[in-house]
């Protein structure tokens, strides 16, 4: 055991002297160069054209991924890039570089060519810049797929306009929607297109101006607007024709020049004649005789030979005395920027309504209160007849614009124990102030029949001038009547001459007799008083 212990402790020390003397001592040898990285796509087979039939070929659009590797370092990125298989490139050309293992891209197929196969090759570059010597290669073999479009039905026009119109389309394309290059429109000529740019997908159509001069059945130009934003583009689309039946035409192109299918939309243009408008918002059925009655006073104070335009939003017709309906379907879809590119084609605008305060939804005017901001920085002047009637849920009608707009200060609350105010045949409608700017005070006018259903209203501000008081009668609950003590205002202007309002109907809608008249019964007496009005707010006068 001794003599065991005796060479092993031997054979010990020498393995220690040994690692001493090879630790002291400096390593030798040349190393080896550093190795390329090698590179591999998922896909494995460097061609798929032998493997994909004609019919089976990819869309141009394909995801690609690859990986890397280093056996002396590690990989830290990664170029690719892609050609037509029969495309000589240079070793260092066309190349993009990238961190990421994978893409989803577009492979090009040549103008007017329907297939293409497309070389890819990606190659990864190591830790110290070397790059792959061989690069991972295979070609696709794609087709081109057509795109196609869609027009908005959220944003579909009336079925008559004048003449400004929106369309709101969706485009996309199989190959990606970056393979669209255009969109393309015309107006009642299907082999004709004007090219608007591929991310284009509303428009606003304006020829309202350019149409005034024209005659009816004639066919011009309309401006082109892009976006919600109402954006010029300079362009414009010939084709329009006024007082006819059209057709709008779009198509969507991509890059290969193949083009969708054609959408088109089919609707009638009015031709404008005025920069006066007429609103016949009067929801009942006996619209046409309050239409009849206003813009016979309309005319009788225009300068002789004065056109209107006339723009009938009266129907669906509400039923009762304050009831609501949906909006009429005259109303294009969108406020802004289309019924707001309307108003301000105008320079007046005459407006009678069923409804205006007792709802933002369903009644018209507070719709377009909401978008005529430009039409009265632009100097538009509104005349306003409408009641003044009350919500039955006040939540819904909070902030409601048409009353933001009107010269009204505040809509009158009535106490619960109230059961109506009404204007008894008889009774008095006192003029209050001179008419701004007319140095005249309107006549005093009698209620010809019975008026239930338009309330009166505060004006008491600064901004606003009372024309005329009302002089209601109260029925309680309890059956008790009397004079109503409260605010009466039934008319009055604003200061800044602007907006005009009337509230009581100045019409009998069933039988088209004055329901306002003097003291002697004569029915101009009103009519008078609304065209002071009208002269306060500027309409031209003949």
């Amino acid at each position: 055991m001794n003599r065991t212990l005796g060479h092993l402790l031997l054979f010990v020390c020498l393995l220690c002297c040994l690692v001493q003397l090879g630790c002291d001592s400096d390593i030798s040898g040349t190393p080896l160069e550093n190795q390329p990285p090698d590179t591999e796509l998922s896909v494995r087979d460097t061609s798929l054209v032998d493997n994909l039939n004609e019919e089976n070929r990819l869309i141009s659009t394909v995801f690609a991924s690859w990986s890397g590797d280093d056996a002396d370092g590690f990989v830290q990125s990664f170029e690719f890039r892609f050609f037509d298989e029969n495309d000589l490139l240079m070793p260092e050309e066309g190349w993009t570089a990238t961190l990421a293992n994978d893409t989803l891209i577009l492979l090009p197929i040549e103008r007017g060519s329907k297939t293409a196969n497309v070389a890819f090759e990606v190659r990864a570059i190591d830790n110290e810049g070397i790059k792959d010597p061989t690069p991972a290669r295979t070609v696709f073999p794609i087709q081109n797929s057509p795109p196609n479009i869609r027009i908005s039905s959220f944003d579909l026009p009336p079925d008559t306009t004048f003449g400004i119109i929106s369309f709101a389309w969706r485009a996309d394309d199989p190959d990606g929607p970056e393979n669209i290059t255009r969109i393309d429109i015309s107006l009642n000529d299907s082999t004709s297109f004007v090219s608007l740019p591929p991310d284009v997908d509303f428009i606003t159509l304006s020829a309202n101006n350019m149409g005034r001069d024209q005659a009816a059945g004639t066919t011009i130009e309309s401006e082109v607007f892009f976006g919600r934003g109402l954006v010029s583009s300079g362009i414009t689309v010939p084709g329009l024709m006024l007082e006819s039946d059209n057709t709008f035409y779009v198509r969507s192109v991509d890059a290969t020049d193949t083009t969708s299918t054609i959408e088109r939309f089919e609707w009638y243009v009015k031709k404008s004649n005025s920069n006066i408008l007429f609103v016949n918002d009067f929801r009942k059925a006996s619209n046409p005789t309050i239409q009849s009655f206003h813009v016979n006073l309309l005319q009788e104070y225009l300068p002789a030979g004065t056109d209107l335009d006339t723009w009938k939003i009266a129907e669906p017709f509400v039923t009762g005395n304050t009831g609501n309906a949906p909006r009429s379907d005259a109303l294009p879809p969108n406020a802004s920027p289309t019924l707001q590119s309307f108003f301000n084609a105008y320079d007046y605008i005459y407006w009678v309504t069923t409804a205006s305060t007792n709802s933002v939804q369903g009644n018209n005017l507070p719709l377009a209160a909401s978008v005529m901001d430009g039409f009265f920085d632009q100097g538009g002047k509104l005349m306003v007849h409408s009641p003044i009637t009350l919500p039955n849920d006040p939540e819904t009608n909070l902030n409601n614009p048409a009353v933001a707009i009107l010269p009204v200060n505040e809509l009158v609350l009535l106490p619960d124990s109230l059961r109506r105010l009404s204007l008894p045949t008889g009774s008095t409608l006192t003029p209050l102030n001179e008419v701004p700017g007319t140095g005249q005070v309107p006549p005093e006018l009698t209620v010809q029949q019975f008026i239930i259903g338009a309330l009166p209203f505060v004006a008491d501000g600064a901004s606003t001038v009372p024309l005329y008081d009302g002089m209601y009668r109260y029925v309680a609950l309890n059956s008790n009547q009397g004079d109503w003590p409260g605010p009466s205002s039934v008319a009055s202007i604003s200061a800044d001459q602007r907006i005009g309002i009337f509230t009581i109907p100045m019409v009998n809608e069933q039988t088209g007799a004055p329901s306002l008249t003097d003291a002697n019964g004569d029915g101009e007496a009103a009519k008078t008083a609304v065209k002071l009005m009208l002269e306060s707010l500027g309409f031209p006068k003949r």
